[in-house]
């Protein structure tokens, strides 16, 4: 079968930035799951049980991370999915030149804005303008934890982007990062405020309003809404921690120190349930188009990870047959073949797609109080180990006494197919914790068990290694940017696609000028990516 990527070079996407796009097929997605004829449904029918207010939810949930195959494989996974070192592809895209050796191949990545932008702050933008923030508050909440889940991901792709004042015209001004963040903090204190007033009001209110619209591992439940809110708030506090360490700080304790807090044992990740299957078992077992990434084999293998083979099952080829083998990113790749054998993804249709670990709040926190946060008792210590010990429960997976003991490192990569692909350890780094050695030291261990639990998500993945640089990977191989991102080094942003370009050139020259040193270069760190 062929994949979508390569389909999607042969068309533009066409999308207004700020444009209010209503498009039949959102609305059949949507009806479909609900197995209704929506000729059938009169406006008053709507009105009943709310149903008006929630009608656009559940696509507002299938859009922050896409769950139809093909918009997937070009929203993340032929960009943050490698970019994260979890991830890569064995298919030699475009002979080599694709976003996997820097260069950026813009059929695909007008989907990082077009996907959200259509699924998601569309339909809040239809809610807003129906009034549905006074008539159903409740419902409304819900959109603004959609916005900001959706959103954040698109400004830490892309940078500056058209936010708060989204769909007022088809030349809205870009906000800067730090000015879209503000504007997430803001949404997410409304929508947190909101929720939990409703929930102390009437607490089966949700199951009657809501439940129904619900497809994700929440089921309609408001308290789970505000504590994965409340973990998204903590989430992008920790992001500015050291671009803006005091506003960091006072949206982090508000975010623990809510009445029912961040996420923790007992409670569900963050799921959206695939109404098909889960992209990643398509691209995987249809298409042959994703395996694992070198790094994930080298760190779980050199830990003695117990959880490596949830992740992943043993390589095909007959060279390293039976062993869990991940392909290094940014290689030359003469033939789709040459590592199509290497270890396949374990999904299978019914998999959750995962959009926030539970285990996450722990690394959180963790970092939290290395920065002297209030992150509501306990130390970076406590915090690290029950973020592993949650991920291990979570797998199902044994022996995380023995795992948390361990002073074993990362091995080395060897390519069987290429020796030219070979490296060495790139860290000493361990599981157990240390006392009494620095903060960047015990930062890494934090992030590198973080990015190991919240696997395979890799807008998340990306991002945090931008901010921090861990967990260490390797750099490209092949690095085909023409110079834009020096030999070494590692692709910071994707550049503003067409799709962007075309609809409000004035707009992306202004936040070029203003937000990005007045250059749309992939080199270009996002405002959070400092040293």
């Amino acid at each position: 079968m062929k994949s979508i990527a390569t389909n999607s070079i042969r068309h533009k996407l066409i999308l207004g930035v700020g444009l209010l796009v209503w498009v039949a097929s959102a609305c059949t997605d949507y009806m479909e799951t609900l197995n209704q004829d929506n000729k059938l449904i009169t406006d008053k029918q709507l009105e009943a049980d709310a149903n008006e207010g929630g009608i656009l939810l559940p696509l507002m949930q299938n859009r922050i991370v896409a769950t139809v195959t093909g918009t997937y494989q070009l929203q993340q996974n032929l960009n943050a999915d490698v970019y994260s070192g979890m991830l890569m592809t064995p298919t030699p895209f475009l002979d080599n030149k694709n976003n996997t050796t820097y260069s950026l191949v813009d059929g695909w990545n007008g989907t990082v804005w077009s996907g959200p932008a259509v699924g998601v702050l569309d339909q809040w933008l239809q809610m807003k303008k129906k009034g549905f923030d006074t008539k159903y508050p409740d419902l409304y909440a819900i959109a603004l934890m959609l916005k900001v889940a959706a959103a954040h991901r698109m400004v830490d792709v892309l940078g500056p982007l058209p936010y708060t004042k989204y769909g007022n015209s088809s030349e809205v001004a870009f906000d800067s990062e730090e000015e879209a963040y503000n504007a997430f903090f803001a949404e997410l204190d409304q929508a947190i405020n909101t929720l939990t007033a409703a929930e102390d009001a009437n607490p089966t209110a949700d199951l009657i309003r809501f439940a129904k619209f619900d497809k994700t591992s929440y089921a309609g439940d408001y308290k789970q809404w505000v504590k994965m809110a409340n973990t998204l708030r903590l989430r992008l506090a920790v992001r500015i921690a050291k671009v803006s360490p005091a506003k960091a700080k006072t949206e982090a304790e508000a975010a623990v120190n809510h009445k029912w807090g961040v996420l923790a044992d007992g409670d569900k990740s963050f799921q959206v349930i695939p109404t098909n299957t889960h992209p990643l078992e398509q691209i995987t077992y249809s298409w042959s188009d994703i395996r694992l990434a070198a790094p994930v084999e080298t760190y779980l293998t050199g830990f003695k990870d117990p959880r490596l083979p949830y992740y992943a099952v043993g390589a095909k080829d007959g060279a390293v047959a039976g062993q869990i083998k991940g392909i290094r990113a940014g290689v030359v790749i003469p033939e789709k073949g040459r590592y199509q054998g290497y270890s396949e993804l374990l999904f299978t249709k019914t998999t959750p797609i995962k959009i926030m670990d539970v285990a996450e709040s722990y690394f959180l926190r963790a970092e939290g109080v290395l920065r002297g946060w209030n992150m509501g008792g306990g130390s970076a210590k406590d915090f690290y180990e029950n973020g592993i010990r949650l991920s291990f429960k979570t797998l199902g997976v044994a022996g995380v006494d023995t795992y948390l003991n361990s002073v074993s490192t990362q091995t080395a990569y060897v390519d069987p197919k290429n020796a030219d692909n070979n490296s060495p350890a790139l860290t000493n780094i361990t599981v157990k914790w240390e006392d009494g050695v620095s903060l960047e030291r015990q930062l890494e261990r934090i992030i590198t068990q973080k990015w190991i639990a919240i696997w395979p998500e890799g807008v998340e993945g990306w991002s945090e290694f931008r901010r921090t640089g861990y967990p260490k990977l390797y750099p490209i191989k092949v690095n085909n940017s023409g110079g834009a991102i020096p030999d070494g080094e590692f692709i910071k942003r994707l550049v503003y696609p067409t799709i962007i370009t075309n609809a409000s050139k004035a707009a992306v020259d202004d936040a070029v000028k203003k937000h990005l040193d007045n250059k749309d270069s992939p080199f270009t760190p996002i405002w959070w990516d400092i040293d």
